[in-house]
C-alpha cells in the first residue's frame, strides 16, 4: 500500500468494492426482494427513516433526523406525513416555549416493521458470510464502521 502525507492511500479495488456493496444494498431490486421476503410493503426512503428512528435513544428533531440521514429537512418532512398516516411514527411538540419544533418517534408498529425487514436482511448476510471466520467478520465490521464515520463527519 502506498502512503500520502495524510496516511495510506486506499487501493482502488477497496473503493470499488465498497461502492459496489453500497449500490447492491440500496438497489431497487434488493429492496423489492427484501419487501417480498419480509412481507413488509414499504419504500426504501421510509425504511431508511424508520431505521434511524429505531436506532435513536429518544425521539429526534426533524432537523437532527435529516442531518443523520444526510438529506434535506424538506425530504424528511414529506416522508413523515406518510409515515404518520400509516401509524409508523408519531410526532410530539417540543417541551418549552417553541411549539413549532417537533420530535419524531417510531411507534410499536414501526419498530415491528423494521425488525421484520432487518431479520430478513440479517438472514441474507449470515448466508453470505458463512465461510468467514469470526475474526475476519469483526475486522471487516470495524473497518466499515470507521470509513462510515469519516464520511458522516464530513
Amino acid at each position: 500500500m502506498t502512503h500520502s502525507p495524510s496516511g495510506p492511500v486506499a487501493p482502488p479495488e477497496l473503493y470499488r468494492s465498497l461502492s459496489d456493496l453500497a449500490n447492491v444494498l440500496s438497489s431497487a431490486r434488493t429492496h423489492a426482494r427484501l419487501r417480498a421476503q419480509s412481507g413488509v410493503p414499504i419504500d426504501r426512503a421510509s425504511l431508511t427513516i424508520l431505521r434511524a428512528l429505531a436506532a435513536a435513544p429518544s425521539p429526534m428533531r426533524m432537523m437532527d433526523l435529516a442531518d443523520a440521514l444526510m438529506v434535506r429537512a424538506s425530504h424528511v418532512t414529506r416522508q413523515m406525513r406518510s409515515l404518520e398516516e400509516e401509524g409508523l411514527v408519531a410526532t410530539v411538540r417540543e417541551p418549552g416555549d417553541d411549539h413549532r419544533v417537533r420530535r419524531i418517534s417510531i411507534t410499536k408498529d414501526g419498530r415491528d416493521l423494521v425488525s421484520r425487514m432487518e431479520a430478513t436482511g440479517q438472514r441474507w448476510l449470515t448466508d453470505a458470510l458463512a465461510d468467514f471466520t469470526p475474526d475476519e467478520l469483526h475486522v471487516t465490521a470495524a473497518v466499515i464502521k470507521r470509513i462510515t464515520d469519516v464520511y458522516r463527519s464530513e
